[in-house]
């Protein structure tokens, strides 16, 4: 819990919480909507809870009573954390105002308009259409502010359908967890706004821990080449540039002929809304060169073979098609051939840090979380290749050796010439 009067965060709702917190005059406040405060105040002769609020750029603050400290709450005199927070949100207060009826429909719609202002709009598709399927048909027409922690921890789990397979377990828990960041985002959005009366509904709620496993499937250059001789031509190409650049299906789609310039591409609608140069192979600028070639700069690089621009969703199908005629098992999506990028070139002993600014991720543990045993291997054989010697003298002793069951397969001995 964020508290007003300190950077740091502070729990307040229980007793063992409070009781780490030092005296002093001024109370510890925590928000619990825009402008309305919740006050801690830890003096010598006791605690007590105070409230604040903000409203037509007044200034107002009164006293409750007494916390439950030392003793246990009676709803008059003393009170519980949950007793003020009522009070707090209570309608019979003059120094607390109700927020009006909000739904969560409405709370999207204003998150939509929020996201379509900063995110690519394919991005915001995705989402749309895992809140439509899976988030309103349940919570559209509830207000935000009767939403409750049981009601959206029981959504939660219902997202997960009983299986005896570990794996369709944290693959079903995962695809929780995404819906759940959107609709925590959302919820989060109208709080700011002051159209939500607290957030501690959905700020208990725990997404599932242990489930976000990154997607590891590399393509060799072997496989690239077979999986992209079996590809239509236009799709093809387009293939080619995300194996030559890593750049996503989203950001392949959109590149317009202006962005291709001395030996590198500007993409300028990236995930993370933050452009960024990709610097080009010499094969990687022939072949953009020809891609370009006769084009004027506003015409996109990539389309199909009529003219028309690619879509999201087409690559999904393309890509499933290809995998079977080349018989790439396990079958390869279009965002592997992306990785695929970052791997062959870590394989080659590129920087963490470079192999972050070529894909445009926002965070270098991004970048370590997907690639890590990749890097570790190049890690490793940095160690053997530049580490010097320092002298360790012979030795005629050999390690004892194992098989899987444990047994003996050498003897520790001495070498005698034999």
């Amino acid at each position: 819990m964020t508290v007003a009067n300190s950077g740091r965060v502070y729990r307040l709702s229980t007793r063992e919480a409070r009781q780490k917190l030092p005296p002093q005059h001024e109370p510890y406040w925590h928000e619990v909507r825009r402008g309305l405060h919740i006050g801690y105040r830890k003096g010598r002769d006791g605690a007590t809870w105070w409230l604040r609020e903000y409203r037509e750029r007044r200034l107002s603050k009164r006293r409750v009573g007494t916390a439950d400290d030392d003793f246990d709450a009676n709803g008059e005199t003393v009170f519980s954390w949950a007793d003020v927070l009522k009070i707090a949100l209570g309608e019979t207060r003059p120094t607390v105002t109700k927020a009006a009826a909000y739904t969560l429909r409405q709370a999207f719609e204003d998150y939509w308009e929020f996201r379509g202002a900063k995110s690519p709009p394919h991005s915001v598709l995705v989402d749309q259409t895992k809140v439509n399927r899976d988030v309103l048909p349940q919570f559209g027409s509830r207000d935000v502010n009767e939403l409750t922690t049981y009601d959206l921890q029981k959504w939660r789990d219902r997202q997960v359908k009983p299986s005896s397979d570990p794996e369709i377990l944290r693959s079903q828990r995962s695809t929780a967890n995404r819906a759940w960041s959107v609709l925590r985002a959302c919820l989060n959005h109208a709080y700011s706004n002051g159209k939500a009366q607290s957030d501690e509904a959905w700020r208990r709620v725990r997404p599932f821990r242990g489930v976000d496993m990154p997607r590891t499937r590399f393509l060799s250059v072997e496989e690239a080449k077979r999986l992209l001789n079996v590809m239509p031509e236009d799709f093809r190409q387009l293939a080619r540039g995300s194996l030559y650049t890593g750049l996503r299906h989203g950001e392949l789609i959109v590149l317009l002929v202006s962005d291709v310039t001395e030996g590198q591409l500007r993409v300028r609608h990236s995930k993370s809304g933050k452009p960024r140069s990709v610097p080009l192979s010499d094969e990687g600028v022939e072949f953009f060169d020809r891609m370009t070639a006769g084009k004027r700069g506003d015409e996109l690089v990539f389309t199909r073979a009529d003219g028309s621009p690619w879509y999201r969703m087409q690559a999904s199908r393309y890509m499933r098609d290809a995998c079977r005629a080349g018989k790439i098992e396990p079958p390869a999506t279009f965002h592997d051939l992306r990785r695929s990028y970052a791997s062959l070139l870590i394989n080659r002993g590129t920087d963490a840090e470079i192999i972050k600014e070529l894909l445009g991720h926002a965070d270098l543990r991004m970048t370590l979380r997907t690639y890590a045993h990749l890097l570790n291997r190049t890690v490793a054989k940095a160690v053997k290749k530049k580490l010097p010697s320092f002298g360790l003298e012979p030795s005629k002793v050999t390690k004892l050796k194992f098989d899987s069951a444990g047994n003996e397969q050498s003897q520790l001995r001495k070498r005698r010439g034999y």
